[in-house]
């Protein structure tokens, strides 16, 4: 029997092993650190993924948060947290980093609540949708009755308003419009959304900046080929607006005033009149139709001196593109109009709808 013994291959067998051990208690090591290093992102994503989805108190009010020109993403995480409207303000100071919101942030006053989640609070202010109220401005309305209502509203001081409409504008359309006349005419009837900081003049900009765009290419060509100007335009439609309420009848109406026009007869309106005697009235004495003022289309000839309101889209149409007649007469009793050619005719309408 051989017994001698290979002790130098027993030794290299005992490293081999000794190796290998090694190399799986590594390995064993760096699956727990791997593993432990995933499942601390998955709990760091889960994390920020809950705290930009989920609201921090969804049953609390709505209030008031400010953002300054000029401020940075960390004083309005940091103010959004210490009025309780997010959580904490790094993970969302972070989010506006990953989403590419950190430069959008938008200065202004915002209706805001802890019942909207980190992610709606950023598009909120990064798409600055401040804080606004709604308005509406129905056809016709004057400067002095859109400033009562603004001021009812709360929005601006009546006088601040009344102010900003003789401000001068630039704007094409004002090319034609007395120097020294206000903006009647042209503030656009609409619904509108004011911002709660906006001034005065920014509303009367917001209106100017609507008729602007409502008055299209066409309806400019269509006017400079009429032989009115577009505040002879506004005038006329200001005057059809307050005459009839419905769009087919304001197209004839138009008509009528613009052939009275073209035979140098008086308009003879009686919204005109109200203008001046500063009433909403529709029947007037023969003292009342006497009275002396620019907007009495009773006494002057021509167009009056201004708009007497500010007249809407379908007035503006039917004064550019009028229904032609031969009438040159015009009642209305209730919604209903009554269209005459002759004196005669008119007379006898007057007698039978209107006595």
């Amino acid at each position: 029997m051989n017994t001698n013994i290979d002790h130098e291959n027993i030794n290299e067998t005992k490293d081999l092993g000794n190796s290998q051990k090694k190399k799986r208690k590594l390995l064993q090591i760096l699956a727990i650190s791997l593993g432990s290093l995933l499942l601390i992102l998955l709990l760091v994503f889960g994390y920020f993924y809950y705290f930009i989805h989920t609201p921090r108190d969804k049953k609390a009010q709505t209030i008031s948060f400010t953002v300054i020109k000029g401020e940075g993403i960390r004083a309005i995480s940091q103010n959004l947290e210490s009025k309780g409207l997010i959580r904490q303000d790094i993970p969302f100071m972070i989010y506006l980093k990953v989403a590419g919101l950190s430069g959008t942030i938008q200065a202004g006053v915002y209706r805001i609540s802890p019942a909207m989640s980190p992610m709606e609070l950023a598009d909120i202010l990064s798409n600055g949708k401040v804080a606004s109220k709604t308005i509406t401005i129905p056809e016709g309305w004057t400067i002095d009755q859109i400033g009562t209502y603004l001021e009812k509203q709360g929005v601006v001081k009546k006088v601040d308003f009344i102010s900003a409409t003789k401000q001068q504008y630039d704007y094409p359309f004002l090319a034609d419009k007395p120097k020294d006349a206000d903006v009647q005419g042209y503030l656009f009837p609409d619904t509108y959304q004011i911002s709660v900081t906006a001034d005065s003049e920014k509303i009367v900009k917001t209106m100017l900046d609507n008729f602007g765009n409502k008055l299209t290419d066409d309806t400019r060509a269509a006017i400079a080929k009429s032989g009115l100007n577009i505040y002879e335009t506004v005038t006329l439609a200001s005057i059809v607006e307050r005459e009839v309420a419905k769009p087919e009848q304001r197209k004839i109406v138009a008509g009528i005033f613009l052939n009275r026009l073209s035979q140098s007869m008086k308009l003879q309106s009686d919204a005109t009149v109200a203008f001046a005697l500063g009433t909403t009235i529709k029947r007037f004495t023969l003292d009342d139709i006497a009275v002396n003022s620019p907007y009495n289309t009773y006494n002057v000839s021509g167009l009056p001196k201004g708009p007497i309101g500010n007249p809407g889209l379908d007035s503006i149409l039917a004064v550019v593109y009028p229904e032609n007649s031969d009438y040159l007469f015009f009642i209305t009793s209730g919604d209903t109009a009554y269209y005459s050619k002759t004196l005669a005719e008119h007379e006898a309408k007057v007698q039978q709808y209107l006595k």
